[in-house]
């Protein structure tokens, strides 16, 4: 029984170390389009600004080392970008990330041509890649949404379809 008793102190010592270490779930971010702005269409080359919010459900710091993102416009692949720098996102915030993605829609040159004479203002798009996170043990987060965006260059928000939360 002494023994028991001695060891008690030891016990408690051990037990309030493992809930130390133990740590509340981690919540996998959200990632969504905010925006695709064509920044300039012409004939040789087209630019978009593919903007994405991102949200840190997490209490501890956020780490996005890297990203690559497809953009399909109307199921054509428009082209693919990747973020140029990391960026950290604080426990429980939102952020933006901008990936430009340069395309040249001259090679489907009859469907280019036909969105740009239908008179239509905005074409489905569908974005598709992954964000790579540092920390947390979350890796690599996919993303894939779909919506709609302007075909004429201007600061316009898209519109989307859905939300995928990840």
């Amino acid at each position: 029984m002494s023994r028991f008793l001695r060891a008690w102190p030891v016990v408690i010592v051990l037990l309030a170390t493992a809930c130390s270490v133990v740590q509340r779930p981690t919540q996998i971010p959200e990632i969504r389009v905010a925006a695709i702005e064509p920044e300039s269409i012409g004939l040789n080359q087209q630019v978009f600004l593919l903007r994405l919010t991102l949200d840190n459900p997490n209490d501890v710091q956020l780490r996005v080392a890297s990203a690559r993102l497809r953009l399909d416009l109307e199921d054509l692949r428009a082209g693919t970008g990747e973020l140029v720098e990391g960026f950290s996102l604080p426990p429980g915030d939102q952020g933006t990330a901008t990936v430009r993605i340069v395309t040249d829609l001259v090679s489907q040159a009859p469907q280019f041509l036909s969105w740009l004479m239908s008179g239509d203002t905005k074409l489905d798009y569908r974005v598709t890649g992954y964000f790579d996170l540092i920390g947390l043990g979350l890796g690599r987060i996919p993303i894939d949404e779909r919506g709609l965006v302007p075909l004429r260059p201007g600061p316009r928000s898209t519109e989307r379809d859905d939300t995928v939360a990840l």
